[in-house]
């Protein structure tokens, strides 16, 4: 369903280890997140049923891994677009609270799938106000309603 698209840019997403070990971002740092969900909606906005225009809006927490160290809280939305070729479009963004600041991210793909899709780190705020970069975001298929994310972010700048 969309909403599982949705979310994986979400991104909730994940810079928040950034804050936790450094006064101020540093430049080129790997951070490796997980995004729980604790909130999802989905909103038809497009013709009825999922299609073009439809948005996914989530909110959840971020942790260093799995059952890990909480580091923040994240939010976003994704909005379905048009097939091309067939394959499902999404475009997503989410805003990463953390210590220190906050982190914007930024991606398209089939989120809907278990592939891993690029993400661009768009910036931040605080110890993030600098901060540029690419990443990653995989959401995991086996789990209920995709409420889980995993992102790989390449810092650069900070």
């Amino acid at each position: 369903m969309k909403k599982h698209v949705n979310r994986a840019v979400v991104a909730s997403l994940a810079l928040p280890m950034l804050g936790l070990f450094a006064p101020t971002a540093s430049a080129d740092t790997t951070l490796v997140l997980f995004e729980h969900d604790t909130m999802q909606h989905q909103t038809d906005l497009g013709a009825p049923g999922p299609g073009p225009d439809d948005q996914f809006l989530f909110a959840g927490d971020v942790f260093d891994r799995p059952g890990g160290m909480f580091l923040g809280t994240a939010g976003g939305s994704c909005t379905d677009l048009p097939s091309r070729n067939g394959t499902e479009q999404t475009v997503c963004n989410a805003t990463l609270n953390l210590a220190g600041g906050q982190l914007v991210v930024q991606g398209t793909g089939d989120m809907a799938s278990a592939d891993t899709h690029p993400l661009t780190i768009v910036g931040g705020t605080g110890i993030y106000q600098n901060a540029a970069g690419t990443g990653t975001v995989q959401i995991p298929q086996d789990v209920p309603n995709q409420t889980d994310a995993n992102f790989v972010l390449n810092l650069t700048g900070g």
